[in-house]
C-alpha cells in the first residue's frame, strides 16, 4: 500500500530569555505552553492542522507531555515544567478524511504527517512555538535494522560484528545495483557554538568554500563515507519482503577467528554475537587502503565468498579519512541514508570541511554534500545516554525523530516494526518517524523480525 507522507518542518518563534528564567522558583513553577500547527501556505493555504498528536519530551529527564491540536491548530499544554524539550507531532488521515479537508482524492489509502523540533525552551518568557507542514518523500526500500552497539568486549566480538539491513517494503522486485549507502556526519553534542545552529548542529553555510547559503543546512546532508552496491542494474534483485545484509566483516563471529596479523580472536560467549558469513555484502577497505599506501586494518578481515561494496567516498583525494575500517559509533552518534543517483552526477558532488575549521591543513577532513531530494530512506540514531543527546542530522521530512539502544557492547540493535502481513509478505512501518517506526532488540537478529 502506497502512502504519501508529510513532515512538519519546525519554525521556532520564541522570545528571548534571560539568565534568571532558570533560577530560583521559576524553574520549579509549571508553565503553559502552546504548539501551533499549520499546513504549508504554498500547497495547503496555511490551514490549521487539527487532531495532531503533539508530544513534548524533556531532553534531560525523559518526561513527556501529550496533547492534540484543536480546530485552530493549537496544542495547549497547561502545566509544563520549565526546561529544554524535543517536540514531535503526528497525524494519520484516511483518504476520505484527506478529501474532506483538502477537496481532492489523494489516490492512496492513508496519509501520514510528522513533525519534529529540537531544543525547544519552555520557561516564563518562552511560551510557544510554530510548526509548518511540508511534504516528504517515501521510498520502497527502507533501512530495516542497524546493529551498531557491538557485543561484549571480552566475551563477544566488540564492534567487528556490526551490520546494516535494507528491506524491500514494496510488492515488486527492486534491484539493489547502484544503491548508495551513506554514513552521515554531524556534531555529537547540542552545545551551541559560533559555527552551529540553534540546536547545536553544524551551520554548514559557514564552511570554507560553501556557496549554498542557508540552503546548505536545509537542502543537504553531509557524509563521512559513501558505499555503493556494485552491479550492472540487474545483478542483485531484492524480492518483495526480503532484505540484503551489509556486514562490517562477513564472518561467523560466533567462532574463533584469526586477524590480519595472524593473531587469534577468541569468543567467550557465542550467544552474544552473530553469524554474518551469509551476508550479501561486506565493507572491506583493505584494497582501498593499499591503493593509498596504507596497510589493511588488523580486524578488517575479508571473506572472499562475500562481495565487497564499492568505496565511493572516503574523504577528499589526498585528504582521505584516517579511519581504517567501516565502524559505526557504538554510542549511537551516527545517521544513515540510502539514495540513488547516476555515477556521473555523483562525481560532481562537492565536499567541505566542517564549519569549525577556519583554515585548511594537511589533516583536514572533508565531508561530501548530498541533496536531501535524492534520499530514499534515512535513520537518525541517538546517544544511549539521555543526558548527552546529539542534534538531529536528517531533516524531519526524512526522519522526524531518532532512536538509540540502552548501552554499548550490549548486543542490541534497532529494528523496524512490523505493520501488517499480506499473503505472507511482511510490511514494515514506514512513517518517516524513527522513534515510532523502530523497536530495540535485546539481541541483534540478521534477517529477523
Amino acid at each position: 500500500m502506497k502512502k504519501i507522507i508529510f513532515s512538519f518542518i519546525a519554525i521556532l518563534a520564541l522570545s528571548a530569555c534571560s539568565d534568571d528564567d532558570f533560577g530560583s522558583n521559576s524553574s520549579l513553577t509549571p508553565q503553559s505552553f502552546q504548539v501551533n500547527v499549520n499546513f504549508d501556505n504554498e500547497n495547503y493555504d496555511g490551514l490549521a492542522a487539527e487532531n495532531v498528536d503533539v508530544t513534548l519530551t524533556n531532553v534531560n529527564t525523559g518526561d513527556t507531555y501529550q496533547k492534540s491540536s484543536s480546530s485552530n491548530g493549537a496544542a495547549n499544554f497547561e502545566t509544563v515544567l520549565p526546561g529544554t524539550y524535543n517536540v514531535t507531532a503526528s497525524l494519520n488521515l484516511s483518504a476520505t478524511e484527506f478529501n474532506e479537508l483538502f477537496g481532492y482524492d489523494p489516490n492512496i489509502d492513508e496519509v501520514i504527517f510528522n513533525a519534529s523540533q529540537e531544543q525547544v525552551i519552555v520557561n516564563a518568557n518562552t511560551t510557544s512555538t510554530s510548526l509548518i507542514l511540508k511534504a516528504a518523500r517515501i521510498g520502497d526500500l527502507v533501512i530495516k535494522q542497524v546493529y551498531y552497539a557491538g557485543s561484549n568486549a571480552v566475551q563477544g566480538a566488540v564492534f567487528r560484528d556490526q551490520f546494516i539491513e535494507i528491506y524491500n517494503n514494496s510488492n515488486e522486485v527492486i534491484f539493489a545495483d547502484g544503491l548508495y549507502i551513506a554514513q552521515l556526519y554531524g556534531k555529537s553534542s547540542t552545545t551551541v557554538e559560533s559555527y552551529t545552529l540553534a540546536n547545536g548542529q553544524f551551520d554548514w553555510s559557514q564552511s570554507i568554500g560553501m556557496s549554498s547559503g542557508s540552503s546548505a543546512n536545509t537542502d543537504y546532508v553531509y557524509t563521512d563515507y559513501v558505499f555503493q552496491i556494485p552491479g550492472n542494474g540487474e545483478m542483485h534483485p531484492i524480492e518483495p519482503g526480503e532484505s540484503i545484509l551489509i556486514a562490517q566483516n562477513a564472518l561467523n563471529h560466533k567462532e574463533p577467528l584469526t586477524d590480519n596479523n595472524g593473531d587469534p580472536i577468541t569468543i567467550g560467549d557465542p550467544s552474544l554475537t552473530v553469524d554474518l558469513s551469509e551476508a550479501d555484502f561486506e565493507v572491506y577497505l583493505g584494497d582501498f587502503r593499499e591503493s593509498i599506501g596504507e596497510e589493511p586494518y588488523q580486524w578488517d578481515i575479508q571473506n572472499p565468498a562475500v562481495e565487497d561494496l564499492t568505496i565511493a567516498y572516503w574523504g577528499r583525494e589526498n585528504y582521505y579519512s584516517g579511519n581504517k575500517d567501516f565502524v559505526i559509533d557504538t554510542k549511537g552518534r551516527d545517521s544513515f541514508a540510502i539514495f540513488r543517483v547516476d555515477e556521473e552526477e555523483f562525481s560532481t558532488y562537492e565536499d567541505f570541511p566542517n564549519p569549525s575549521i577556519s583554515q585548511i591543513e594537511n589533516d583536514t577532513k572533508f565531508f561530501m554534500q548530498i541533496p536531501n531530494s535524492l534520499i530514499i530512506d534515512g535513520v537518525d540514531l541517538q546517544s544511549y545516554n539521555p543526558g548527552s543527546p546529539r542534534p538531529k542530522i536528517l531533516p524531519s521530512e526524512i526522519d522526524a525523530s531518532s532512536i538509540g539502544v540502552d548501552g554499548i557492547f550490549n548486543s542490541q540493535s534497532v529494528m523496524r516494526k512490523t505493520k501488517t502481513e499480506i499473503d505472507g509478505r511482511i510490511i514494515l512501518e514506514d512513517n518517516n518517524n524513527t522513534s515510532e517506526d523502530f523497536k530495540i532488540l535485546n539481541r541483534a537478529d540478521p534477517r529477523g523480525f
